[in-house]
């Protein structure tokens, strides 16, 4: 067992520069209660300047079916510190929803996902950032989002590979059921709210890995 522990506290050390070099981070999600279940799809913040998004990418575990990879790749665009991406699968229904217009539309099915499924950020290959777990079906987890929302705790993340369930608040199952808007929800999402104060800092502390040597 103390070997084992070892193993793991050594592969997460080694990951930790790559999150720590993490220019982005994975700060909403959204299943929306439009025809079709739209919108459906993602926020991100930039913490610091990118010169090329295609470096990053997104994938998504549907059902708990475990990781399908990278599935999207941000075009070769560059963002701004501070600003925000939003990429759903219909420009039309998030537009109508939330008031204005989405960052990026996402063909590859990536965000064709429900609110039980998981959503990876990769980075140059390496999962820097988590929502949900990609082994378990979200259905009756303390993370499922159907028809609602998820959003991530100012001054969090990004979390690696691991999913850190008390970075994020959540509007609750089935509270878009009914609504035309995302201001129509109560709580609506607060979408584009999301800050950073610190940069370059993951939510895997070093208190985190001494957790997990000890326990």
């Amino acid at each position: 067992m103390r070997l084992l522990k070892i193993a793991l506290l050594t592969a997460v050390m080694l990951t930790l520069p790559l999150v720590a070099n993490a220019q982005l981070v994975l700060t909403g999600t959204f299943d929306g209660p439009l025809p079709g279940g739209l919108p459906k799809g993602v926020e991100l913040f930039v913490i610091g300047d990118i010169a090329d998004l295609s470096a990053y990418g997104l994938g998504s575990a549907n059902n708990g079916g475990g990781t399908d990879g990278q599935e999207f790749t941000f075009p070769a665009d560059a963002a701004a510190a501070g600003s925000y991406i939003w990429v759903t699968t219909s420009d039309v229904e998030f537009e109508a929803f939330f008031g204005f217009a989405a960052s990026y539309i996402d063909d590859t099915g990536a965000m064709n996902i429900n609110g039980d499924d998981a959503i990876e950020l990769f980075h140059n290959d390496i999962v820097v950032d988590i929502f949900g777990d990609i082994d378990v079906d979200g259905t009756g987890e303390p993370w499922e989002h159907l028809d609602s929302w998820a959003y991530r705790v100012n001054n969090t993340g990004p979390d690696g590979d691991i999913f850190v369930l008390e970075n994020w608040t959540f509007g609750g199952p089935n509270l878009f059921d009914g609504t035309l808007t995302n201001d129509e929800a109560d709580p609506s999402m607060p979408i584009g709210t999301f800050s950073m104060e610190t940069v370059g800092t993951s939510s895997q502390s070093m208190d985190s890995i001494k957790a997990l040597y000890n326990n």
